[in-house]
């Protein structure tokens, strides 16, 4: 994974998603596109779907939806809760939030375990929670990305598991493709990730993933009686290695490309490349006086990094700053931590000269005080 930085007009693009796209892919999406009736769509699409399923060790092969993420996590929680439904979401950060919002449009029995923004699940108290509650559901993120965190998901399925029969329900949309991620060993039920941030694909696809029970469920099941945005319909056609209704061809096409690369960098490789970026990160800025990593070290994802910035700058005038001066794109904080945290992305097609060079032109602009102006 190497190329050439610095060239006249590049842009550094470390924002947090859309992310870059390797030539290849941006080749396979200028190609005319395939009918998706065609055989070859079909022999495309299971091998595809199949690949995917091996990068996160998923029972079945993936679910591929016309739409971002969110629409992902929509049309899955759509497919499990009713109006009646009991749902507890866990909540350190504007993703966790997000599924809680979802929810509450489809049942009023959303209960949400807020934790400080930077930190992870205080696990002592979900098991007061749930041994004291009952619930039909769980849900909660990987990579919080408005945050940096990545909560550690083997040991809050475990204990959902210990005390609940609840359906697990897990966000992998800024970790899917950057981290090991093992559906099987971890036991959720649903994981819904996207294209455009660690698979290295332009933005338009969800991809979901589903245990045995979970799609067992589906098929039986009567809730929302809607089409497009239930996971029936897709996993219906899934089975005729297909979709029910036409899809985002060309982002397809770029996604095939793009999970063949992933595999022929080799999953080690990649996952040590993002590991090397995040320390790179937490290594630069220990220590300084005016900006701080805001994710607690034992839970830091490499996804992303979430700098925290003293009083006297200013997010958005920094993130402008780099755009203006360094050519260099970066993503502010989300909410409250919209002035306080800028985040510098690492997933996906990159180099660790880009993630270097983002660095110092970073720590310029904080040294010069922000550029001393905002919009």
């Amino acid at each position: 994974m190497s190329r050439k930085v610095g060239a006249a007009g590049m842009i550094n693009n470390r924002n947090t998603g859309p992310t870059p796209l390797p030539p290849a892919v941006l080749t396979a999406m200028a190609q005319q596109p395939l009918s998706h009736r065609s055989n070859l769509f079909r022999e495309t699409f299971s091998d595809l779907t199949t690949q995917l399923a091996k990068l996160v060790n998923a029972p079945e092969p993936a679910l591929l939806l016309s739409c971002s993420g969110t629409g992902g996590l929509e049309a899955s929680i759509t497919s499990f809760v009713s109006t009646e439904s009991r749902i507890l979401v866990l909540s350190a950060g504007n993703y966790g939030d997000l599924l809680a919002c979802i929810a509450g449009r489809f049942t009023q029995f959303v209960e949400t375990m807020r934790f400080a923004p930077g930190e992870t699940f205080d696990l002592t108290a979900l098991r007061v929670r749930l041994m004291h509650a009952n619930y039909d559901a769980v849900l909660l993120t990987h990579s919080e990305s408005s945050t940096g965190i990545y909560h550690p998901i083997p040991l809050v399925i475990a204990l959902i598991k210990e005390h609940s029969d609840a359906l697990i329900l897990v966000d992998v949309v800024s970790s899917l493709g950057v981290a090991p991620i093992d559906m099987a060993e971890w036991g959720a039920d649903v994981m819904v990730g996207a294209t455009q941030k660690g698979l290295m694909a332009p933005a338009g696809m969800a991809v979901v993933y589903l245990s045995e029970r979970s799609r067992r469920i589906i098929e039986q099941s009567t809730i929302n009686e809607r089409d497009y945005m239930h996971l029936r319909s897709w996993l219906e056609a899934s089975k005729q290695h297909s979709v029910p209704y036409t899809p985002a061809v060309n982002v397809f096409q770029g996604l095939a490309t793009a999970v063949s690369l992933i595999f022929a960098e080799g999953l080690s490789t990649r996952y040590q490349r993002h590991q090397d970026a995040a320390a790179r990160c937490r290594t630069f800025f220990a220590d300084r006086d005016n900006v701080r990593c805001f994710a607690v070290p034992e839970y830091a994802g490499v996804s992303l990094t979430a700098l925290y910035l003293s009083d006297e700058l200013s997010a958005s005038a920094i993130k402008n700053c780099l755009e203006r001066e360094h050519r260099v794109l970066v993503s502010t904080g989300l909410g409250p931590l919209s002035e306080r945290v800028i985040r510098v992305g690492h997933m996906g097609y990159f180099t660790l000269e880009e993630v270097d060079d983002a660095l110092q032109a970073i720590a310029q602009v904080i040294e010069m005080g922000g550029c001393g102006y905002g919009d």
